[in-house]
């Protein structure tokens, strides 16, 4: 007989009892879908919980609760299967003497007894519970050793709540597809201005705080309308982030860095260093910036407005490819921040120009119609790249240019080579 002081409660046509329990018994007591015995006999129809992406368990949300002394997450829902013999006894059936000041309580707070033989089973929760399992023992679903953080044995000891609802199947299946159906994830600007765990989203906050100025930045989308309050933006958090991350990926850490958890005070440092000096460089000598942030207040808004319509670097599109472009260039020839910065002011930014069509903008030269994606920026800035003098050879160099005169209409293709190098 097992028993669990709980808090019972009422939605619609559905009990539930809300308890306690270590994570240790529940890592014990609680069963994925998938480990159950009579898993393969049964119908798709019936399998209606998803399966575990046990990558993210093991990458984002493991190292999460076994390196974070402040983890928190919310309550499990759990179905208990075979709840014939499942029974709530309230404070007050028990005889248990109340004072007034309880009220209802004496009839919602009680003991849920369970006879041993039910199956405790999440309907929402099975990549935390999988992540409680891997975070405490430090093996994976395989049993292997997990290396990229050591295991917390502490966790075992950490409550989790727990909202318990006696299983019946059309209900079981209604709950969970209605959970997962309506749970909206977080969008990206959230997760940037939230997020304390990524050294890349901290950065860009301040960048966007102190370099920049938040009036001038757009936290919330990652577009900025010609038009309107958002006219005052010179560029978004999105943008920021983006942009800074690739510089560190190409110019400081020589791949991607690891952003679920927090680097060492010295790469963190470093970090900051490196990506302060990048747009405060930036900001003051790159002169289409450096001109749209000087007057920062409500007095240059009609200015950056301007600004945003005649050049492609004031658009978020633009400002990435920059930046990409120059870390691309830093990375392999040798030149100096500055150096390249002074090369990107020669270059022809503004949004009609010829050089960013079918490139940047879309064909018949519409500079307001920019092409964006992973696929358009990354040809943008490995393009702009060659023109600041990044090192080619000659495969990498006919390749650039058969992409390049790929990107236009076969009658306009003879004769097209790439922009000159400045």
């Amino acid at each position: 007989m097992q028993s669990f002081p709980v808090l019972r409660g009422q939605i619609g046509t559905t009990e539930y009892f809300i308890t306690v329990m270590k994570a240790a018994e529940v890592v014990k007591s609680l069963k994925i879908p998938k480990e159950m015995p009579e898993w393969d006999d049964e119908s798709l129809e019936e399998r209606w919980q998803r399966e575990i992406n046990y990558e993210r368990v093991k990458k984002q949300i493991a190292p999460y609760l076994a390196e974070d002394d402040d983890r928190f997450f919310g309550a499990l829902v759990v179905d208990i299967l075979d709840p014939d013999e499942v029974v709530f006894e309230s404070l007050r059936a028990a005889n248990i003497p109340l004072s007034r000041a309880f009220g209802f309580l004496g009839d919602a707070v009680g003991i849920l007894y369970l006879n041993g033989r039910e199956r405790l089973v999440p309907l929402d929760g099975q990549h935390r519970l999988k992540a409680l399992d891997f975070a405490m023992n430090g093996k994976d679903e395989k049993g292997i050793d997990i290396t990229s953080f050591r295991p917390n044995a502490a966790i075992a000891n950490d409550d989790i709540t727990l909202i318990l609802v006696k299983h019946e199947a059309t209900k079981a299946r209604k709950i969970f597809n209605k959970i997962n159906r309506y749970a909206k994830a977080t969008s990206k600007a959230d997760n940037l201005i939230t997020s304390d765990d990524d050294e890349i989203a901290i950065i860009s906050r301040e960048i966007a705080d102190e370099e920049i100025g938040s009036r001038l930045v757009n936290w919330k989308s990652n577009t900025l309308p010609a038009s309107g309050e958002s006219s005052k933006f010179f560029t978004t958090l999105g943008t920021i982030y983006d942009a800074s991350l690739f510089y560190i990926e190409r110019v400081i850490s020589d791949g991607k860095p690891n952003l679920t958890t927090k680097p060492s005070v010295e790469v963190s440092k470093l970090w900051h260093q490196e990506l302060k000096k990048l747009w405060g460089s930036l900001l003051s000598d790159f002169i289409i910036f450096r001109d749209a942030v000087h007057d920062k207040e409500a007095t240059g808004d009609s200015k950056r407005a301007e600004m945003r319509n005649s050049y492609i670097v004031a658009k978020p599109a633009g400002q990435v490819v920059l930046i990409m472009a120059i870390a691309r260039v830093l990375a392999t020839n040798g030149d100096t921040l500055s150096g390249i910065i002074k090369k990107c002011n020669k270059i022809d930014w503004k949004s009609d120009s010829p050089l960013w069509l079918n490139i940047l903008t879309k064909s018949g030269g519409r500079g307001d119609v920019i092409i964006s994606g992973k696929t358009a920026l990354n040809f943008a800035s490995r393009m702009v790249a060659y023109m600041l003098g990044e090192p080619m050879d000659d495969t990498e160099l006919k390749a650039l240019e058969a992409q390049y005169v790929n990107m236009f209409d076969p009658a306009l293709r003879p004769g097209k080579k790439l922009p000159e190098v400045i």
